[in-house]
């Protein structure tokens, strides 16, 4: 077919910006990504650039994009975007960023939190966006005043798309406290109680709802047609969900990213997708109408992965610019094959930026245990895949005592990739994992972006004919018996230091 209508899939994640170009039959005819990275200006802060990272970054993907040999504007039926979340970012009624975005790993808000807890007998985290909002309104007054509009990732690229100030179903769900299913509307006697102007809210739709199109200034910037539809945005996750088929409750991802997660799902994604309040369980309405419970949640995974080799890989990372070897991480991969399961005792806590599932505990820090000199840093690098095995096992165990309801699994997310990685923590959890190499964030967008035109009205096409499963990894069972014991380090070591997490 000549000049294919096309779905245009963002996602700006923590690490960089990917999109693709995609047809109705989920051929990806152009595809780009540009990497960036986040600012921590004291211990336990996390912040973006948002002009850079949140529009100029996207900007640049889709320019890409559209410069592929062939591409009309045109044939771009509708811009779909997922991010990072939940995230502050305060701007003024503009649109003009007024100081650095608050990401989701941010521990600053921990005091607002634990208030925020005791008074309305709620059990929030540092994830949320109700506790940042308070802290960024009492902590820095000057600028709140100004402030008229806070963003995430999707939704401020989404503003500088269409100029329209929105928030989506399912992102609210983690704004925590202020938010009330299933009338999707703001709680204003909570924002009250703790000072949150109403007037700074977002509008709130469903994700797959087309809430405007791409204006005259944003075109001449992105390159894209003006009046070409957008929706309205979502969370990265969903749309990596969307991208490997899993999309049914019985089904999840481990999500091998920044961030580390496995969530479990209240209900099926079509709902989260068109409903404004979409999880009903025996008649009654999910609190919040959050769709995810997170067994598993570790903030620093793929970030922990990036931080060893930036401070321990420097001469694989030398060896792969002057030509002479693969990619850093599959050197570093390399390394790590050669260390038997377990580590041989090298144990790693990956709390770099404090734990959020299956406990909160912004005070928790990183720690190798059982370091001796035999060991190298293959040893320490394997133990960095590995405790991400370990934090599903762990989530898992603690969420689901009598047994979990999982029936499938899909490996996604950038360190999926690697084949070693899956197969550690198929080991360690004892669970099988389905690897579909084409996956990613804008290829969910992409379909929710036909969900959201009407080209589709549920997951079928997305099963049958645009996932594509490349293999599966099954646990091996004498590496799951070695792992045994390296677990009940693992878990031994979580509760014995959270009293000198505490002093420290």
């Amino acid at each position: 077919m000549n000049n294919p209508d096309l779905l245009l899939g963002i996602d700006i994640g923590t690490q960089g910006v990917k999109g693709a170009l995609v047809t109705v039959e989920g051929e990806v005819i152009s595809q780009h990504q540009l990497e960036h990275g986040s600012m921590y200006p004291r211990p336990d802060w996390c912040e973006q650039d948002m002009t850079q990272n949140w529009w100029i970054n996207p900007l640049v993907v889709v320019r890409n994009l559209l410069d592929t040999p062939g591409i009309n504007p045109e044939q771009v039926k509708v811009v779909s975007v997922s991010g990072l979340y939940p995230a502050l970012g305060p701007t003024d009624a503009q649109g003009n960023p007024i100081a650095p975005a608050i990401l989701y790993s941010d521990n600053r808000s921990t005091a607002e939190v634990y208030e925020i807890n005791e008074a309305l007998g709620l059990q929030l985290s540092g994830e949320e966006l109700t506790p940042k909002l308070v802290w960024f309104l009492r902590h820095e007054p000057e600028l709140a005043s100004s402030m008229k509009m806070f963003f995430d990732a999707p939704h401020y690229f989404v503003y500088k798309l269409c100029g329209e100030y929105v928030t989506d179903t399912v992102t609210t769900g983690l704004y925590g406290a202020i938010y009330q299913s299933p009338s999707a509307s703001w709680r204003e006697s909570v924002c009250e109680r703790f000072g949150i102007p109403v007037e700074v809210l977002p509008r709130v739709y469903t994700p797959a709802k087309i809430v405007g199109s791409v204006h005259r200034t944003a075109a001449e910037a992105t390159g894209l047609a003006a009046g070409t539809p957008v929706l309205t945005g979502m969370p990265d996750l969903l749309a990596s969900l969307i991208s490997v088929g899993a999309v049914y409750r019985h089904e999840s991802a481990a999500y091998y990213g920044t961030a580390g997660l496995l969530p479990v799902m209240k209900d099926d994604l079509i709902s989260a997708a068109f409903n404004p309040y979409p999880i009903e369980e025996r008649g009654k309405t999910a609190q919040d109408g959050y769709i995810f419970d997170y067994p598993a949640y570790c903030l620093t995974v793929g970030d922990a992965v990036r931080w060893f080799r930036d401070e321990f890989g420097q001469i694989e990372m030398a060896l792969h610019a002057r030509g002479e070897a693969p990619d850093a991480y599959i050197q570093l991969d390399k390394l790590a094959e050669s260390v038997p399961p377990g580590s041989e005792g090298v144990v790693l806590l990956p709390y770099l930026l404090g734990q959020r599932a299956p406990e909160f505990n912004p005070y928790a820090s990183g720690v190798f245990f059982g370091i001796k000199k035999a060991h190298t840093r293959g040893h320490l690098y394997r133990a960095v895949l590995e405790s991400f095995g370990f934090s599903i096992r762990h989530g898992l165990e603690s969420f689901y005592p009598e047994g979990h309801p999982l029936t499938r699994l899909v490996a996604t997310g950038g360190g999926a990739r690697s084949s070693l990685w899956r197969q550690i923590v198929s080991d360690i959890t004892g669970l099988s994992q389905e690897y579909i190499p084409d996956s990613d964030g804008p290829l969910g967008c992409a379909y929710m972006g036909g969900l959201g035109l009407g080209w589709f009205n549920d997951f079928e096409v997305l099963q049958n004919q645009w996932v594509k499963v490349a293999g599966i990894t099954k646990p091996n069972p004498e590496s799951q018996e070695l792992y045994d014991q390296a677990y009940q380090t693992y878990v031994e070591l979580h509760y014995a230091l959270k009293p000198i997490f505490l002093k420290n």
